[in-house]
């Protein structure tokens, strides 16, 4: 019983609130959610960290298994202490559909001529190590017939691609406003979609039969807390149901003391 009521509490955050599985942390211990989506909160903000990469948690959608994203390090500044490309654990997560990269180059030389090419900033400087070094930003594929730009992006020394949103880059490329660093920050603060999976029809299917889905940290399989004695069939605490299970690493849990492998 007290793993089917710890998991049925849900994580708090901010704005973010009334989360449960496949996440946990805070009052949701380890064996309520996967081991790939522990939530903490500093100062009521909401972070997640996916491949030694740390996101601040802007909002997520459990109807539609989605949560929106911005990197922490490109909070507020383009210019962090390590220059680290964004990469996801697709096992788990996947971009969304209006996903568009930024690419930005650090440690280039100077320009001799301004270039005014759609999508590509103007030079930004970042001080890095206790070294200036200039900088530029690329909204969209770089035009590789240019050979003053090729020769440019050819003497950086670093380059991030950090996603946003097709609007945020939309409006980021608008006539109106410029390509500069504060524009930017402002696009990529707004973060950008990533879909889960984990066990997302199993654990829909362990819900509506009155179960608290869960994580077996000794096996390392989707678990189903159920709340009495009553005797389950596969990831059911007993209600009826047609979902299939999306892989054999599930486990019943009746009262947290019962197991039956599935």
């Amino acid at each position: 019983m007290e793993r089917y009521q710890n998991c049925s509490s849900t994580f708090q955050c901010g704005n973010i609130t009334n989360i449960g599985y496949p996440f946990w942390g805070l009052n949701r211990p380890d064996y309520c959610g996967n081991p790939n989506f522990r939530l903490n909160c500093t100062d009521q903000t909401a972070v997640i960290t996916i491949k030694n990469l740390t996101y601040q948690v802007l909002e997520i959608d459990s109807g539609a298994k989605n949560l929106t994203v911005a990197r922490t390090d490109y909070i507020g500044s383009i210019c962090p202490n390590l220059l680290i490309n964004t990469t996801l654990d697709f096992v788990h997560f996947g971009y969304a559909s209006d996903i568009q990269n930024v690419t930005l180059y650090y440690g280039c030389s100077s320009p001799s001529t301004s270039i005014a090419i759609t999508g590509f900033s103007p030079r930004f400087t970042c001080k890095l190590n206790d070294t200036d070094i200039n900088g530029f930003y690329a909204t969209r594929n770089i035009d590789l017939g240019n050979s003053t730009i090729i020769n440019l992006l050819g003497s950086c020394n670093n380059n991030v691609i950090v996603p946003a949103t097709e609007s945020a880059i939309n409006s980021l490329e608008n006539s109106l406003i410029s390509l500069n660093e504060e524009n930017l920050v402002t696009a990529l603060e707004q973060g950008f979609g990533l879909q889960w999976q984990a066990n997302n029809s199993v654990c829909d299917t362990c819900t509506i039969s009155g179960g608290s889905c869960g994580y077996n940290t000794t096996t390392n399989s989707f678990a189903c807390y159920c709340t009495n004695q009553t005797e389950s069939e596969q990831y059911n605490c007993g209600g009826s149901t047609t979902n299939q299970p999306e892989s054999s690493s599930v486990n019943i849990y009746v009262n947290a003391d019962v197991i039956i492998g599935v």
